[in-house]
């Protein structure tokens, strides 16, 4: 046997064991994406063979790496005495591939490690639609549309939407002035959200498309905005005429002075139980909320969402009081009927 065909031999055992190794390895990946588009959501599989179900298992990914899952918390799915452990990670390299992390997998016993995996990164060709919201997903609907009056020309456009496997936080419909996401809620590759937007009130309808992922086209929409108009009301974010509050607020006052007169002219106790009541709910709804001091330059956003636009800038230090809080935005009237909201990071430290 010459040395050449020896070192053959050597070199073929070799790979067979690793194989061998491989196919009975207790922990190995099951499912990775091929090719991936930039800011898509998309699912990495675990699985974990001769698994009891009672066995804590621990997943780290390498810390140094750039690319981490979306949560930590893995969706499992039972087979017999297979276990598959899927997270979920988001496609945002600036190249044209995205590693994912080396693993430790710790138990009680044992520890292992899998190896990173590259995948291939594209970006999505959209030249063959103008309308595309910029989301990819395996599936979107939208729940509900909810208009209100934003002020005499816009409406304010909120629709609650589900989708799977989907990066709604990048949500955008082409041609819309101001628009945001709020309330983005993931539990495993389902995905929640509100999206707001403002468009001109004479807007008859909304086209927009997201990316089928599995499908692998863009599924186009179409928002019937008359169909909602008999829906509209009042938004806690849209900033409004305060007429219309004024006038309630006289008249709550005027019924109560009305009970009081009652009161006294009949003796009959009735009226001063309702007028109690009156005056308790007047003092509540209109009791003077508490105010607070804004910093000079301090930027009045038009929606409380991370990317609304900015309606003006306080040109000094100003005293307002909280109309409405929602989460580290505040809600102001600031003068001439301008309303909007402020950070908390612009208001006065002391």
């Amino acid at each position: 046997m010459s040395f050449l065909t020896l070192r053959i031999k050597l070199i073929l055992i070799f790979i067979f064991s690793q194989l061998l190794f491989a196919s009975n390895a207790l922990y190995s990946y099951s499912y990775t994406p091929k090719i991936v588009y930039k800011n898509q959501i998309f699912p990495i599989t675990i699985l974990a063979k001769h698994y009891n179900g009672k066995e804590k298992i621990k997943f780290d990914f390498d810390m140094l790496s750039v690319n981490q899952p979306i949560s930590d918390k893995p969706v499992i799915t039972l087979n017999k005495n297979e276990a598959f452990f899927t997270f979920y990670f988001k496609a945002k390299s600036l190249q044209d591939f995205i590693d994912i992390p080396s693993i430790t997998i710790s138990t009680i016993e044992y520890t292992y490690i899998l190896k990173p995996v590259r995948l291939t990164q594209k970006s999505l060709d959209t030249s063959g639609t103008d309308i595309f919201s910029g989301v990819l997903a395996s599936n979107l609907r939208v729940n509900n549309v909810k208009i209100d009056d934003y002020d005499s020309k816009h409406h304010l456009i909120t629709l609650s939407i589900s989708a799977v496997e989907a990066n709604l936080e990048d949500m955008h419909i082409p041609n819309v002035t101001e628009d945001g996401i709020e309330n983005l809620r993931r539990d495993g590759a389902n995905v929640t959200a509100k999206y707001y937007f403002i468009v001109p009130s004479s807007t008859k309808s909304i086209p927009f498309s997201y990316y089928n992922l599995i499908k692998q086209h863009f599924i186009d929409k179409k928002l019937d905005l008359n169909i909602n108009k008999q829906k509209i009301n009042d938004s806690d974010l849209a900033p409004k005429d305060l007429t219309f509050d004024k006038l309630k607020k006289y008249f709550l006052i005027g019924l109560t002075i009305l009970f009081i007169l009652l009161y006294i002219g009949t003796k009959d106790k009735l009226y001063i139980y309702i007028f109690v009541i009156s005056f308790a709910l007047l003092v509540y709804i209109y009791f003077p909320h508490r105010k607070v001091c804004i910093q000079e330059g301090a930027n009045l956003y038009i929606l409380p969402t991370n990317n609304s636009n900015i309606s003006l800038q306080i040109d000094r230090k100003i005293k307002r009081s909280i109309i409405k809080k929602y989460h580290h935005y505040n809600k102001i009237d600031y003068k001439n009927g301008i309303t909007g909201w402020i950070k908390d990071e612009d208001l006065c430290k002391n």
